[in-house]
């Protein structure tokens, strides 16, 4: 363990965010191995990339797929490519009901913005509609989309409009009733923009919205859920006012809140889906970008309009081809991850009802999950998580957007005697932080 940053080392990601910060050696499983021996188990799945775990397996998989070509240049094609390409568009076109393109990125502020230049081809250049805890990136582009002001003081895209409408968390919204979901005010909120008392321009407008940007599942924010019905109301909307709907799938693509894709839990249908961490389980930098015809038509999102070096790299691919057939060998995912989800609930209420004074709620999507303080402790009990049990630590998320929620969302593999693992050590943090307030 170590609190100081190597004199070599740029800190500016979150790495050296805490003051113990272990190095690892060695994962499988749910698990990681520091330096000095001591395992943890991993409650975040390396940020939601890892749905099958640490498995050294898939990259011998992946190394047979592209051994014969381990490189290409970017404006060269390849069958690999093309299967990769084929494979994800069906598990988006399928879902949807409609025939799409698919680009691939390298990672998901990327691939935001390579949605983004496909809708403006389409609809032309003019504002972005997001709700507020919105986190899209922190490229210069997807920082204007992120809520957090801290993602715009170094770099951003200034030129983008951004328009928040009301956030979708009812535990913060002003306007809630408790236990009623979204009002009938707050529905009709997400309606406003288009008129002429709200500022932003609408189908008749020059300067108009082109793009409804959402995430079925607001991981930075907290893991906020955006109600169901609020959600189909922002997207009718949008579709009436001529803007492109974009699906952010980049943490809840792939069953990790229970169906394929998160925006299935709400029954909209998007045009434009960006997917990433559950492509390559955590082993290549890959994201895709799934556009309905005719967004990506040639004859609108012509060729040069984005290229990157390493979007074909064979190594990527192999990757991708390795999961996507671990995914085809998972018939039951979905039945599987919400199985999953009512275990994580059973033993997240009995943290509950075991700390009053610390957990306020618990809440679980499939193979996600939140547990809200009574205050803002997840810093603290983050790191508590890491060291409080003298067996095993443990990792979980938090997020300087929501200082008083815990995120959990492991690899979906995650076995029962690991979530009690999970659940032993985070009673015993809950315990040490309980007694850190006393004594304070």
């Amino acid at each position: 363990m170590t609190a100081s940053v190597p004199s070599f080392v740029g800190a500016g990601n979150l790495v050296y965010r805490a003051d113990r910060v272990p190095h690892f050696v060695r994962g499988e499983g749910a698990y990681l191995w520091s330096t000095d021996g001591r395992r943890y188990l991993d409650a975040e799945a390396a940020n939601g990339s890892v749905p099958f775990g640490y498995d050294s397996g898939l990259l011998d998989e992946a190394l047979r797929h592209c051994r014969d070509l381990p490189a290409l240049p970017s404006f060269c094609e390849s069958e690999l490519r093309l299967d990769v390409l084929a494979r994800i568009e069906r598990l988006v076109g399928d879902v949807v009901g409609e025939p799409g393109r698919v680009e691939l990125d390298l990672g998901g502020a990327q691939g935001m913005e390579t949605a983004l230049r496909i809708a403006f081809s389409a609809v032309g250049p003019g504002a972005v509609v997001v709700f507020e805890g919105a986190f899209h990136g922190r490229s210069g582009m997807t920082s204007m989309l992120s809520s957090s002001p801290r993602y715009r003081e170094l770099l951003a895209g200034w030129g983008l409009e951004v328009v928040r409408l009301p956030t979708p968390d009812c535990a913060r919204c002003p306007h809630a009733v408790v236990d009623a979901g979204c009002t009938t005010g707050c529905r009709a909120a997400v309606r406003r923009w288009g008129s002429e008392l709200s500022g932003v321009g609408g189908p008749d407008s020059t300067r108009k919205v082109s793009a409804f940007v959402f995430e079925s599942i607001q991981n930075v924010a907290g893991m906020v859920e955006p109600d169901h019905a609020l959600l189909r109301n922002a997207v009718a909307h949008a579709r009436r006012n001529g803007a492109v709907v974009i699906a952010d799938e980049i943490f809840t693509g792939m069953h990790r809140t229970g169906p394929r894709w998160g925006f299935q839990r709400s029954g909209v249908r998007p045009d434009i889906v960006v997917a990433s961490k559950a492509l390559t389980n955590g082993a290549a930098a890959l994201s895709a970008v799934w556009a309905r015809e005719p967004l990506a038509d040639p004859a609108r999102y012509r060729p040069g309009s984005h290229s990157s070096t390493f979007i074909a790299i064979p190594h990527a691919l192999g990757v991708a081809r390795a999961v996507l057939d671990r995914w085809d060998r998972w018939p039951q995912a979905q039945a599987d991850v919400e199985a999953l989800g009512e275990r994580m609930a059973v033993r997240l209420r009995r943290l509950r009802v075991g700390h009053p004074d610390l957990v306020r709620d618990v809440t679980t999507f499939g193979g996600a999950a939140r547990i809200v303080l009574t205050g803002d402790h997840a810093a603290r009990l983050r790191g508590l998580c890491l060291t409080a049990d003298p067996q095993v630590g443990l990792v979980v998320a938090a997020t300087g957007m929501s200082p008083d929620v815990i995120n959990i969302h492991p690899p979906l593999v995650i076995s029962d005697a690991d979530l009690d693992v999970m659940t032993d050590v985070l009673d015993t943090s809950l315990r040490r932080l309980s007694e850190r307030k006393e004594s304070s």
